[in-house]
């Protein structure tokens, strides 16, 4: 080995990282297993020490990322830009020639300018070189990011600055404890008569971060309207207990009755719920490979047969799960022998442009053998006044390595389910048929737009109006007055041609468009429009382990409410319907329930609890409210009625649903309290 090539190999050997970097490297392969360290280097230098995008780049690397000179490589000066603005074309470069008058006069011209021809002219399609800017570079440029780099970056950041061990239960301090809300009001007013749709929702938080999707789906069926008014009514006597103790379903009920109670009354901003959820037996969220909607759908379907087996009686209609069967024309076959209960219906999302909506997928599911000509296709015999969906996306592809286009999964605001109704299924079928036949059009005429924009990988359109911009700007005739009539015959012929192109393009693309809403309003019909359900509840997860991973949606008296652990904060629909968390990590919305429609009176009708435990609740405010530092408890105005005097407990329960240690202090119940004047 020469000296030379000796000094070279030591001077372009990679500096060790500096503590940055090194801090960097060990956030960057803890979370993207299999990064070498090396690997992990390259990529922070790469990205000029950004972490985000060095993450983003190891997630998903270009198809040619090459190596990157590292620091303290050898200089190399180099004169001039390294890729030269297009300018007139060199002497004996290709150039395109339609003067031919041998063959048809499109294909020739397709044909030509679809020929490897080194230079093109016109406006210029390559990546702008700073070597060549007009203005200085470090000029900030406004520039518009996606949903979808957003939502990587902040998944990215949530996941090197999590620390699973500082996930713990933190309460607040007592007067951040108070419920927020015009109810709320820091000026004592003695007679205040509020509505109590004017507060704040109540968050429910459990202890164990592994316990917190237990919780959101908890607190979610109270902002079910059906679900509270129906658990609202539930009275127990003497009759439903088992030698002065009740039943594990009514106790649990009960439990549960007492949680809405406290959400609706109480004082406090949020409430423990651990009680309720170990009565409840649920499972642990362990560990970030386990998917939380898994969990969830075995808390709630557990959770809504017990509610739904122990209401029966105090509801007129069918609250919570529904039966589903398959609708099949063999006269052989008792359909009633294949029905199935349930209360969740599991939504397969592939991720595939044509099905991508919640609607698409619950139709492609619906039919057992891929069609709807055989008549085998699975119905809903019976409706329930709420329908719960859970999103699984176990069969998407995955975007680790390779180049993969994300799109968010939508959801209604309001969806009609008479499509799947078993009395619908023939008119049902016939409308889909005709959206089927319809998709089978769109995606001919997108092969047909295909076949006249590209050929052999490149753009027809982008070369001819290149070869067009050549003969009108740029060929020259040398006043040779053959050529220039060649060049000006060439340049009318190229530009009939482009106009041809680009009409038929414009046709088809009306067709396309006509063609996609005459799907859409597929079932927009009165006879498939009757049971209308509402969106109630979103339940949300970003991709990453712990308490503050998971977060929900919840409408009330119609606004939505975004709780995180025990922050409640107001949202706009849009935010709902467009959530991008989670879309790079595999997650997102993974659980969505519904409920018929109501008319705002309905929705917003106060529930009819039970005094004995409405008293307890007001008891406990009143407790609360003396726990307060002076000054903090005389601007705080209390909107309920006082409890009846002398104050008596209600139904015995074995335990208490909400945590009340710090508003009720032992004994505090058998104190009796006057009524306000």
């Amino acid at each position: 080995m020469t000296q030379r090539s000796q000094r070279f190999q030591e001077t372009s050997r990679p500096t060790p990282p500096t503590p940055q970097e090194q801090q960097d490297i060990e956030s960057l392969t803890a979370i993207i297993p299999g990064t070498s360290p090396e690997t992990a280097l390259n990529a922070l230098r790469r990205n000029n020490g950004n972490l985000d995008k060095a993450a983003s780049a190891l997630l998903d690397p270009p198809e040619d990322q090459g190596t990157f000179p590292l620091l303290n490589q050898p200089e190399i000066n180099v004169s001039g830009p390294r890729t030269p603005p297009p300018s007139k074309p060199e002497r004996g470069s290709p150039i395109i020639d339609l003067t031919n008058e041998d063959d048809p006069e499109l294909s020739r011209a397709l044909q030509a300018s679809m020929e490897d021809q080194g230079p093109h002219f016109g406006p210029s399609t390559r990546a702008p070189d700073p070597n060549w800017a007009v203005v200085p570079s470090n000029v900030p440029v406004n520039t518009t990011v996606s949903h979808d780099d957003q939502s990587l970056s902040r998944a990215i950041e949530a996941s090197l600055t999590y620390n699973q061990t500082a996930d713990s239960y933190d309460e607040l301090p007592l007067e951040e404890r108070v419920r927020k809300g015009n109810w709320s009001v820091y000026v004592v007013l003695s007679c205040l008569t509020l509505p109590n749709n004017c507060r704040s929702p109540v968050a429910l938080r459990p202890t164990q971060s592994s316990h917190v999707y237990a919780a959101l789906l908890l607190h979610a069926l109270y902002f079910v309207p059906q679900v509270r008014h129906s658990v609202a009514n539930f009275r127990v006597d003497e009759s439903d207990l088992e030698d002065g103790v009740m039943p594990d379903n009514i106790h649990l009920v009960w439990s549960v009755l007492e949680a809405f109670v406290n959400m609706d009354i109480a004082l406090l901003t949020e409430l423990n719920v651990d009680q309720i959820l170990e009565a409840i037996n649920t499972d642990h969220w362990s560990n970030a490979a386990e998917t939380p909607g898994n969990l969830s759908i075995r808390f709630y379907t557990n959770l809504a047969w017990r509610i739904e087996s122990t209401l029966r009686g105090f509801t007129s209609t069918t609250l919570l799960g529904f039966r589903y069967g398959i609708r099949d024309c063999n006269p052989k076959i008792n359909p009633f022998d294949q029905l199935q209960d349930t209360c969740a219906v599991k939504v397969d999302i592939r991720g595939t442009p044509e099905a991508n909506d919640l609607l698409s997928c619950l139709s492609s599911d619906m039919f057992l053998d891929g069609g709807a000509s055989n008549g085998r296709q699975q119905v809903i015999y019976e409706p329930s006044d709420v329908v719960a969906f859970h999103l699984v996306r176990e069969n998407m592809p995955s975007s680790t390595g390779a180049k993969t286009e994300r799109h968010l999964f939508g959801f209604p605001e309001h969806l009609y389910l008479d499509q799947f109704l078993k009395d619908n299924a023939e008119l049902a079928s016939q409308k889909r048929n005709q959206q089927r036949d319809l998709h089978t059009r769109i995606q001919n005429l997108v092969k047909k737009r295909e076949g006249l924009t590209s050929l052999n990988g490149r753009d027809v359109l982008q070369d001819l109006r290149s070869s067009l911009h050549y003969y009108e700007h740029v060929a020259e005739h040398n006043d040779d007055a053959n050529r220039r009539s060649e060049i000006q015959s060439t340049a009318t012929r190229l530009r009939r041609i482009l106009a041809r192109i680009e009409s038929e393009i414009q046709t088809i693309d009306t067709t396309i468009a006509k063609f996609q809403a005459d799907a859409a309003k597929a079932f927009d019909c009165k006879e498939l429009q009757l049971h209308r359900y509402d969106l109630r509840v979103v339940l949300v997860h970003d991709g990453l382990y712990g308490r503050n991973h998971l977060y929900s949606y919840v409408k009330q008296n119609g606004e939505w409410w975004k709780t995180v652990d025990y922050t409640v904060t107001k949202v706009p629909l849009e935010a709902v319907l467009s959530d991008a968390v989670g879309l790079h990590l595999n997650a997102g919305p993974f659980f969505l329930i519904y409920s018929r429609a109501l008319s705002p009176e309905e929705e917003n009708e106060k529930p009819s609890w039970p005094d004995t435990l409405k008293n307890s609740v007001k008891h406990n405010n009143h407790t609360f409210l003396g726990t307060l530092p002076p000054e903090v408890a005389q601007k705080v105005a209390d909107p309920n009625s006082p409890p009846t005097t002398p104050y008596r407990a209600g139904t015995p329960s074995e335990m208490e649903s909400v945590s009340s240690s710090i508003v009720e202090p032992p004994g505090s119940r058998q104190d009796t309290m006057d009524d306000a004047p």
